[in-house]
């Protein structure tokens, strides 16, 4: 619990972080508010929600780099600490599963305002989620996803290459854009519980509505959104990346930081 809050409070006051996350974020509202949204008067439930559920999933990508650039000073000198001190790969990763969260409760509500404020003072109408726990839990649910992930990441750039570890960090990013992007304009649903960042998107936009969403806007009236599968679907994906984690963590070495220095 120590090291969490120790890690929570860097996070917190770090520049990067705040600019990069919770600043970018709300230019990304901005722009989804005022200036893309001119073609979509007749629903402006509809649109709120594909946006918030892009916006989720940018922003929480973003913080995922953010976590990633972190781990990456860590990675170091962390095969000497499982092995002389009294920290365990176990506890490491707890530590940063609470870290994350905690984060991104923060961030959450500061988004589900800036979603909320923005777009209803655009639309002229009140605009809230309609389930507030899955809104909060669709953001939890994703940090369990990317923690795992970023901290495989970086270990595999102790592993290789030291060099690439500032490149790596920004990997969920570029997956949460490439994904997230594709989905959105393709017609095809049977990928759809197969992939974590699209399923993260999609819980953040049910959030908006009482009946299930469908999987395909492009086809209303196709298959919709089941939040079990959904969910099940992430916690897999977290369990994975976690074992392989733990697994990549106990064979590491040590490498110092000054070889990431010379890119």
């Amino acid at each position: 619990m120590k090291l969490a809050l120790i890690f929570v409070k860097r996070l917190l006051i770090n520049p990067y972080a705040i600019g990069f996350g919770i600043a970018f974020t709300y230019f990304f509202i901005a722009m989804g508010a005022f200036i893309l949204s001119s073609n979509y008067e007749y629903s402006p439930v509809y649109y709120t929600a594909s946006w918030y559920g892009t916006v989720v999933l940018m922003s929480t990508s973003m913080f995922a780099s953010s976590i990633g650039m972190m781990i990456s000073y860590h990675s170091g000198g962390l095969s000497f600490l499982t092995r002389f001190s009294r920290l365990t790969p176990k506890y490491y990763l707890l530590s940063l599963y609470l870290t994350v969260t905690l984060t991104l409760l923060i961030v959450s509500v500061l988004m589900s305002v800036g979603v909320i404020s923005l777009f209803s003072y655009r639309f002229g109408e009140l605009i809230l989620p309609k389930d507030w726990g899955l809104s909060f839990f669709d953001v939890v649910l994703s940090g369990m996803f990317y923690v795992p992930l970023v901290l495989l990441l970086e270990e595999a750039t102790v592993v290789t290459s030291r060099k690439l570890s500032r490149a790596v960090a920004f990997i969920p990013y570029f997956l949460a854009i490439m994904f997230g992007f594709f989905y959105s304009n393709s017609d095809s649903t049977n990928m759809a519980y197969y992939n974590p960042f699209v399923v993260i998107e999609l819980l953040a936009e049910q959030s908006f509505s009482t009946k299930p969403i469908p999987l395909n806007y492009n086809d209303l009236h196709g298959p919709t959104l089941n939040i079990g599968y959904s969910i099940a679907s992430v916690l897999i994906w977290s369990l994975l990346l976690s074992l392989a984690s733990i697994a990549m963590l106990r064979r590491l070495y040590y490498k110092p930081l000054e070889e990431g220095r010379f890119v």
